[in-house]
């Protein structure tokens, strides 16, 4: 499976998704589009938007944070510890 996420620095819903991925132990590119004109470009073509997160899996797109259908998206199932994602 391959997952890209599309991240805004300083953004709190950017940095949910990537901790959600990281809490799980999936591997994904991070692709920082703030500082990066041709990193937005690439956002914008494949979204057709400017704002992040964006989640990519396997070419399927996903804009926002939903922790629920992030979840589910990428079939991971219940892992409890004290932050509890």
């Amino acid at each position: 499976m391959k997952i890209t996420v599309y991240a805004n620095v300083n953004d709190p819903y950017s940095d949910m998704l990537k901790n959600l991925l990281k809490f799980y132990g999936v591997s994904f590119e991070n692709i920082e589009v703030s500082r990066n004109p041709d990193a937005m470009k690439t956002l914008i073509e494949v979204s057709g938007q400017s704002s992040t997160p964006v989640l990519v899996v396997d070419g399927k797109v996903f804009i926002g944070f939903d922790r629920e259908k992030m979840k589910e998206v990428l079939g991971l199932g219940e892992k409890k510890n004290a932050f509890s994602y």
